[in-house]
């Protein structure tokens, strides 16, 4: 475990107690110069010495906040050895239709993903993208925060940029999920491989013929799951709609033929579930080994503020205690 600073610049805040302990100082050597004219015992140093050190306490308190101190922790991940699985997101432009004001088709991919990623356990999961290419984002990794990461910050519609015209309904080629193999995307230990596809199915046929018998040369199963409405739009972003998209109800035939051929089927969002479920099925059990570290951390500012009560408490406690002046 390790402690760092987010703000550590900020810890400078400190510098603010010295006002309170400048009036402090002031009011001290006042209350004792009016003892001396009265012909009066001065009061005790120690109270004020009190409160001074509950100010002190209470500014590094709140300094440390400021610096907002993280607490990491690095924990070793243990994950398949012989299986793995590549999550690929069409991020073609009618990924971005949507209903309304709803989400897009590939806000509701990444949103399914995490739930199935999340079910998959040890199994180490990849992350591509597709239009008329395949990209890969990340190889197969044991750690969710990478995924999560990846689908959070790194996928978005037509990034990359698609060589296609744009508004073309058919702005995917899903037959270079060949590339999987070709390009060597799972790595050699892991037999059992897993490519789910997360599309609309608005594909153009190119190579889509020779699709199953290429997924079948790299020992790769796969399995589908559409997002598509006959009312979804593409809007620009300043809510426009886009004229040049419309749905392609045909792309539930050519999804449906493509998964028949794979002897796979094709899911939707309430099917997640059972995806997971398919994909245990074919990845079975087998032996793990040391696949990376995970890094989690937890934000300790609401706990270091929570310290700040003592000090603050036993401030306004003082405060409202009357000093007793002694008599000479």
């Amino acid at each position: 475990m390790s402690v760092s600073f987010v703000t550590p610049l900020a810890a400078l805040v400190v510098l603010f107690a010295l006002l309170p302990l400048g009036v402090l100082a002031v009011e001290e050597e006042r209350l004792r110069a009016l003892c001396r004219r009265l012909g009066l015992r001065p009061p005790d140093v120690r109270p004020s010495l009190a409160i001074g050190t509950a100010i002190v306490a209470l500014a590094a308190v709140i300094a440390l906040a400021a610096a907002q101190p993280v607490l990491a922790r690095h924990t070793t991940l243990k994950a398949r050895a012989d299986a793995e699985v590549f999550f690929v997101f069409d991020v073609s432009r009618s990924m971005a239709a949507r209903n309304g004001e709803g989400p897009t088709r590939l806000d509701r991919a990444r949103a399914d993903a995490k739930k199935l990623r999340a079910q998959l356990g040890n199994v180490p999961v990849g992350v591509g993208s597709l239009t008329d290419r395949v990209l890969p984002h990340l190889f197969p990794s044991a750690s969710a925060n990478a995924f999560n990461g990846v689908l959070d910050e790194s996928l978005g519609v037509d990034r990359p940029t698609t060589a296609l015209s744009y508004g073309n309904t058919l702005g995917t080629k899903l037959g270079t999920l060949a590339d999987l193999v070709t390009a060597r995307y799972f790595s050699a230990p892991a037999k059992k491989r897993v490519v789910v596809v997360f599309t609309d199915g608005e594909s153009r046929p190119d190579n889509l013929a020779d699709l199953p018998s290429r997924l079948r040369d790299g020992e790769m199963s796969a399995l589908f799951f559409r997002y598509w409405g006959p009312a979804e739009r593409v809007y620009d972003a300043d809510g426009q709609l886009n004229p040049a998209y419309t749905p392609d109800p045909s792309s539930a035939q050519v999804l449906d033929s493509l998964a028949t051929s794979l002897s796979t089927r094709v899911y939707g969002s309430s099917d997640v579930n059972a995806a997971a479920a398919a994909i245990r099925r074919d990845v079975g059990k087998g032996p793990t080994v040391t696949r990376g570290r995970e890094l989690s951390s937890t934000l300790l500012t609401p706990y270091v503020l929570l310290l700040g009560l003592i000090p603050l408490g036993f401030i306004l406690w003082r405060r409202n205690v009357p000093r007793r002046v002694a008599t000479a």
